[in-house]
């Protein structure tokens, strides 16, 4: 039986971070970081951990027991030993969260808002691996359910010269523009744009197969591309689209294939790009994960009110 102030020794909280999904691939020390920020909390059966309406103030690692969610008006799911809840609500910044209670006497690791913060700007491996496992789960959400990664991302204006480079200030100017990059400094984007190629692709050109390996992304800056996979996915991304960086970021080969259904130009580069920019600007790289967690958010949430079974996010 759980009871308030049960301790947990540290070898066993590792032991309880390295079965969650999303932490399971980290190396022995990082989980240790994370176990060490931690705190545990005891919720007997019945008690609220999240109220909806309010953000989300913490994420919870189920020790023992079970946590049930409910988010605009459906089950989400239900929690237990192994899996969290409350990080995508951070990472994604949702200001109304969901209804959390504990369905059990349920003992939990919990890490609050500004613990979680700290660990992901001290130890960039933990937050390279969260934007890996984030950019997977998004993947396999898209193929499953033959979703549109493009739909709610909204397309820039085309303002193009008719032929050659374009210089650093527009490179800039056309990278702010794009959601995934607006809050991000200018400093940052200089860094980015300095180390990305302008292309020009004509009508037909085939930019990569399903299954091939993802090193690269296309910032798409005017035309559009259409993508077909093996899964059913099937979309036409035009400009604004970063064509590419789900399966880049998650290391993971390319699910569906690119051909250009229109003259397109773009900017080129290669993740590691990214990857580097990333660690040396943390507020950009917590920007582009909120992107991706709120469009994982609104892909559960749709899957929820069709009565669809998904995964609790943690």
């Amino acid at each position: 039986m759980l009871e308030a102030g049960h301790l947990l020794p540290p070898l066993e909280r590792l032991l309880h971070l390295k079965r969650v999904p999303m932490l399971s691939g980290l190396p022995g020390p990082e989980i240790a970081v994370i176990a060490d920020a931690a705190s545990e909390r005891f919720f007997p059966k019945g008690a609220v951990v999240f109220r909806e309406g309010e953000p989300v103030g913490s994420v919870h690692f189920v020790v023992q027991g079970a946590l049930g969610a409910v988010g605009r008006g459906a089950r989400l799911g239900q929690a237990g030993p192994g899996a969290g809840v409350g990080g995508l609500a951070i990472f994604s910044r949702d200001p109304l969260g969901s209804e959390v209670m504990a369905e059990e006497d349920s003992l939990t690791l919990e890490l609050d808002r500004d613990a979680v913060a700290e660990v992901l700007e001290d130890r960039y491996p933990i937050l390279q691996h969260i934007l890996r496992e984030m950019s997977r789960r998004a993947i396999e959400l898209v193929t499953r359910f033959k979703l549109d990664p493009s739909a709610g991302m909204p397309e820039l204006p085309v303002d193009l010269p008719p032929s050659g480079d374009i210089d650093l200030v527009s490179r800039i100017f056309f990278l702010r523009r794009m959601s995934v990059f607006r809050r991000s400094s200018i400093t940052a984007l200089a860094e980015m744009a300095r180390e990305m190629a302008q292309v020009r692709f004509e009508p037909g050109t085939v930019l990569w197969r399903e299954g091939e390996p993802s090193p690269g992304i296309f910032l798409v800056r005017a035309g559009r591309v259409r993508a077909t996979g093996s899964s059913g996915v099937d979309f036409r991304p035009g400009p604004g689209f970063p064509l590419g960086a789900l399966e880049a970021l998650g290391e993971v080969p390319r699910f569906y294939e690119a051909v250009t259904e229109t003259p397109v130009v773009a900017l080129q580069g290669h993740m590691g790009v990214l990857v580097d920019v990333f660690e040396d600007n943390f507020g950009m790289a917590m920007d582009y994960l909120a992107v991706l967690a709120q469009s994982t958010l609104r892909i559960l949430d749709w899957a929820a009110a069709r009565g669809e079974a998904a995964p609790l996010p943690t």
